[in-house]
């Protein structure tokens, strides 16, 4: 493949994101999308992420086993993915916008915090 070729084929892969970005972000589908990669990338006995919510708002839930408690949940919203910790003193909330990149966090802030929190809330 040549110069323009790759060009041509850089430009095509803009302008499928760019007609993408136009349309409306679906928050559910979004979600739904994210669950099995999140599920996929943290593989653990001690969390579940389960899809739920209310008629306003769905969310991803992360919930500890052992304590069955919520530790927070994953929203998405123009375009957006929020994670919003029922615990700040453990855990920071922030947003991404890429599904990989929001998976990567989450899985770093999880391995890095849930010590703390199983260790300060034990009992």
């Amino acid at each position: 493949m040549g110069f323009d070729d790759e060009v041509d084929a850089a430009r095509r892969r803009l302008e499928a994101a760019l007609a993408v970005k136009d349309e409306p972000f679906d928050d559910l589908a979004a979600l739904q999308a994210l669950l099995p990669r999140i599920q996929a990338k943290i593989q653990s006995r001690r969390l579940t992420f389960q899809l739920g919510g209310d008629d306003d708002e769905t969310s991803i839930e992360i919930v500890h086993v052992e304590r069955d408690e919520a530790l927070g949940f994953i929203f998405a919203d123009d375009g957006e993915y929020v994670f919003e910790s029922n615990h700040e003193e453990f855990f920071d909330d922030f947003v991404d916008e890429d599904a990989d990149s929001f998976t990567l966090r989450l899985y770093e802030t999880l391995r890095s915090d849930l010590p703390k929190y199983e260790v300060e809330t034990k009992g």
